[in-house]
């Protein structure tokens, strides 16, 4: 990866700049503003300098000589003002990532040392063994699945008549409840904030409940974008809002929302995208809780992939530790076969499930939680 800094009047130019020079795929690191060198600069606009991180081989310049090897290459030039490499950068996030790789599957091996020791030891009836047997291959976490095992056991043994199957389903849809989606009052104004991680499917999730709510249930629907650091989000969202005929708004900076905000008080539901960070970053955080302290959100959904591993989730479930009261969105359902991973998120989050995504087409791929469904897949 490499990194460019640009410089220019306002935040539109500089990322204009980006998309001609690096392409879509390139991601804005950060935006200060700074002045003008010279007395006589003194007294004006600050402009605003923008770092973006990219990939050298997937910047337009590279893909065009690629595929065109008729062309002359171009001949080196002279390192820009703007430009500086970032190779010891890039190798110092290189080096931390395999670290914090080491200290998740270190920290997966001693959990499920401990627990295979302290639960090894329990007698299963067949029936309840082969059930246990069952929820583990369906991905769901040990300590749950024995939890449950151990649970059923207790109850064959009080209540006559039962059967393991019917009570492990009961068991089931006690954890994960009843689903939750999203419900508008008549005559009344709904926020809806979307917070998680990078690359969860969060800006498809928004469009595929914009579009069901707008086209659907004829409802009003506005959007406003705060993920300014893949300069491709706004594209691929203003795309959509132009097809379902909703208002997009672009939110730089948080002061920004209140206006932003102000502009849609005739839509009965406004989605707020949000960008998606790494564990541990602060200023991210900060941004979060400003963003609802303005908004003031009537919802809040937790995107999380159902083909991440369960210290992952963990992990993000802890990062947005710092949010009360959410309502979970699975994504991803589609490229796993696993249900254990909707029952997992369920358990650890214990927060209401609102909705799955199976699939790309919008807004067809979105359905509220079949909790009933989910259930038997995992045990039958």
């Amino acid at each position: 990866m490499q990194v460019k800094r640009y410089r220019a009047n306002n935040m539109k130019q500089a990322m204009d700049a980006a998309i001609r020079e690096l392409g879509s795929d390139a991601v804005m690191l950060g935006s200060t503003k700074v002045r003008r060198k010279g007395f006589k600069n003194l007294f004006t606009k600050p402009i605003i300098e923008v770092q973006f991180a990219y990939d050298p081989s997937k910047s337009p310049a590279v893909v065009k000589n690629n595929t065109l090897n008729t062309e002359t290459p171009p001949a080196p030039q002279k390192e820009k003002w703007y430009e500086r490499q970032s190779a010891p950068v890039a190798g110092t996030q290189q080096l931390e990532k395999r670290i914090d790789s080491f200290e998740k599957t270190l920290t997966d091996f001693m959990e499920k040392f401990t627990f295979i020791k302290r639960d090894v030891t329990y007698d299963y009836t067949d029936e309840v063994q082969q059930l246990l047997t069952k929820m583990l291959e369906e991905q769901v976490r040990e300590e749950l699945a024995h939890s449950l095992a151990k649970q059923t056991e207790q109850m064959l043994r009080t209540q006559q008549g039962t059967n393991a199957h019917e009570i492990l389903e009961h068991l089931m849809h006690e954890q994960m409840g009843r689903s939750e989606p999203i419900l508008h009052k008549k005559f009344s104004q709904k926020v809806i904030l979307v917070l998680g991680p990078t690359g969860v499917g969060k800006t498809t999730s928004i469009v595929k409940l914009a579009a069901d709510f707008s086209v659907k249930q004829r409802k009003k629907v506005g959007i406003i974008n705060t993920d300014t650091y893949r300069i491709g989000a706004q594209e691929q969202l203003q795309t959509y809002a132009d097809i379902l005929g909703v208002p997009l708004g672009m939110v730089y900076y948080p002061d920004e929302l209140e206006e932003t905000l102000a502009s849609m008080s005739d839509r009965d539901i406004i989605f707020v995208d949000t960008a998606g960070k790494r564990p541990g970053d602060e200023q991210h955080k900060d941004d979060i809780l400003e963003f609802m302290r303005v908004l003031r959100p009537e919802d809040i959904l937790l995107c999380l992939s159902a083909t991440t591993g369960f210290a992952s989730i963990k992990e993000i479930t802890d990062t947005y530790g710092f949010v009360d009261d959410y309502r979970v969105m699975v994504t991803k359902m589609d490229e796993t076969r696993h249900r254990g991973a909707v029952l997992n998120i369920s358990w650890y989050t214990r927060k209401p499930l609102a909705y799955v995504t199976t699939g790309q087409n919008v807004p067809d791929d979105i359905e509220v939680v079949d909790v009933d469904s989910i259930v038997k897949k995992i045990v039958r």
